[in-house]
């Protein structure tokens, strides 16, 4: 399959195969396409539409080149696509820790900023939290803490070759797309937050032809890419290789609606000082939608039979100082 006749299919606004696209992203992750017809590959899929097949082909490449670690398989991620443009706080990073403080095992995975003022990454080196690129000091952090976080950059280096591209077309690409179907450790349970709700089934999919246990796959009414607490929130749910898709409401597990606004991120110094509020109790709306997204991970861990009880065991966390314990354990290693 020639490359050039692949590209000129997408130009051409026909859809790829999961092989074509395997071969494509294969030849773009391996530095053999230049920024210019990079640039036009992308800017063509985002413009026809991404379909499954050519997300699942380029996961599968991804993932093959990426830096793994070893983990059992009951752990949880909470990354998302990012690029809702809402700039709220972290809410998945924070939802991430509170989690792993409630014996949750949770391997992040995660960058820095790429489309807001602060990602992932940013917020955890504001808390003191150090990188690692080393796989068997994360799957000791795994073992001892139940957490560790894996930096993309650390993990996905054939990303270098489309970093400068995706800088220069400051838009939402497929990139965006398959950042949380690659999990260094094969996380088979995942918190998934998507920026249009047309990723909630495609996601799922892409992830149970993968091999994913329990997946949640979550878009706000109001387009967070989280588990929102200002209006209700599209689910898709994959569970014993079955997908459902229904609307959460967080008012059904008890929690009134907030508004966004009480939520508004900063940079990351400013997100990481209110994430330090909220552990101590002293930023409650942060801490209701943290403690519902928290929720969901947990009871997609196994520790809880629902969300509802999933948000308890968070908030109870939260309330006993074991989520500021947690903190400190690992930010003074």
């Amino acid at each position: 399959m020639d490359i050039s006749n692949i590209k000129n299919k997408l130009i051409s606004q026909n859809n790829l195969t999961s092989d074509e696209s395997f071969l494509l992203f294969n030849a773009i992750m391996n530095g053999e396409v230049n920024e210019i017809d990079t640039s036009a590959i992308l800017i063509s899929l985002k413009i026809k539409g991404e379909t499954k097949d050519e997300i699942l082909g380029a996961t599968k490449i991804m993932r093959s080149k990426s830096l793994k670690i070893e983990a059992t398989d009951n752990i949880v991620d909470t990354c998302g696509t990012g690029g809702d443009m809402s700039d709220t706080l972290n809410i998945s990073t924070a939802a991430s820790l509170v989690a792993a403080s409630c014996g949750v095992t949770v391997a992040k995975h995660g960058n820095k900023s790429v489309s807001s003022k602060s990602g992932s990454a940013d917020m955890l080196e504001n808390i003191g939290y150090k990188f690692s690129d080393d796989s068997k000091v994360l799957e000791q952090q795994l073992k001892n803490n139940n957490f560790c976080f894996m930096f993309a950059q650390f993990h996905h280096s054939a990303m270098k070759h489309v970093i400068n591209v995706r800088k220069t077309l400051k838009t939402r690409t497929i990139f965006n797309l398959l950042g949380p179907l690659t999990n260094p450790a094969n996380a088979k349970n995942q918190l998934l937050g998507v920026y249009d709700k047309r990723w909630l089934n495609t996601h799922c999919e892409v992830l149970n032809e993968l091999g994913s246990n329990k997946v949640m796959v979550v878009h706000g009414f109001d387009g967070l890419d989280e588990i929102t607490l200002s209006q209700n929130t599209y689910i898709c749910e994959l569970q014993n290789k079955k997908i459902a898709n229904y609307n959460f409401d967080p008012r059904d597990i008890g929690y009134e609606y907030i508004s966004l606004d009480d939520i508004k991120g900063g940079d990351p110094k400013y997100n990481a000082e209110c994430f330090m509020k909220m552990i101590n109790g002293d930023y409650n709306q942060f801490q209701k939608i943290v403690e519902i997204n928290a929720g969901a991970a947990i009871y997609l861990s196994g520790k809880a039979i629902n969300i509802k009880e999933g948000a308890l065991i968070a908030e109870k966390s939260i309330a006993e100082g074991r989520t500021k314990e947690f903190i400190s354990r690992i930010t003074d290693e």
